[in-house]
């Protein structure tokens, strides 16, 4: 992904990341990716998480490689763009 600066972090600032997911094929087109961000920041926001963030490519390449989420999934999930590197975003969604 290349260099993210972490100038804004501190040692007090908790991040959760969505790395990676999967829908499997005959579970597409039903809104599961879609309750997923939501399932993620419920989640943060329980364990005391101050932000969420995911890592998602500027452009759709193939389903091997775009393992990340699409970006307009984050969007619409409350997600903003907090950096982004010549391929990618990295979105985050303030908890706190």
């Amino acid at each position: 992904m290349g260099f993210v600066p972490v100038e804004e972090s501190t040692p007090d600032t908790t991040v959760k990341s969505v790395f990676c997911f999967a829908i499997a094929p005959e579970m597409r087109r039903m809104g599961v990716a879609k309750l997923l961000p939501e399932r993620v920041r419920r989640d943060a926001l329980r364990d005391g998480f101050d932000s969420v963030e995911a890592y998602s490519k500027k452009e759709f390449i193939s389903e091997a490689e775009d393992f990340m989420g699409p970006a307009e999934l984050y969007r619409r999930s409350g997600f903003a763009v907090h950096y982004e590197t010549d391929q990618q975003f990295v979105m985050r969604k303030q908890l706190k």
